[in-house]
């Protein structure tokens, strides 16, 4: 017997898949929404219109859920790796700049006092 459960005939049971996607989607917006700052994403951008864009994909969306799923995508996802493998493709390497050591510096006074003895104890006078 196919109905069991009391359900239709191809009604999808008791939570049809679609519902399945809908209420994890939901999930995950909430999710994101709880963890992700929106004032600290450089793509983010509410329109004059009340919409909310996404300026590195060029899209548009009603809320911020819908934005922070958008972001958790793959077309966002792949966009972000394209930017950071042109970014470092553009940015020339700069170089490191030399390190010399610097080797303690002697004072003169040390080396004049120390010849001035060595002077004293041969009998020859210094200026």
């Amino acid at each position: 017997m196919d109905r069991d459960w009391g359900s239709k005939p191809g009604s999808g049971g008791a939570a049809s898949a679609q519902n399945e996607a809908i209420d994890r989607r939901e999930r995950l917006r909430r999710l994101a929404l709880e963890t992700i700052d929106l004032a600290k994403d450089p793509y983010f951008m509410r329109n004059h219109l009340g919409s909310y864009e996404c300026k590195l994909c060029l899209t548009l969306h009603n809320n911020e859920g819908n934005y922070l799923a958008h972001t958790q995508g793959k077309r966002h996802q792949t966009n972000l790796a394209k930017r950071a493998a042109r970014e470092a493709k553009d940015a020339p390497a700069q170089p490191q700049p030399n390190k010399r050591k610097v080797a303690p510096r002697k004072t003169g006074g040390c080396l004049l006092a120390c010849t001035a003895v060595g002077f004293a104890q041969e009998g020859l006078e210094t200026n």
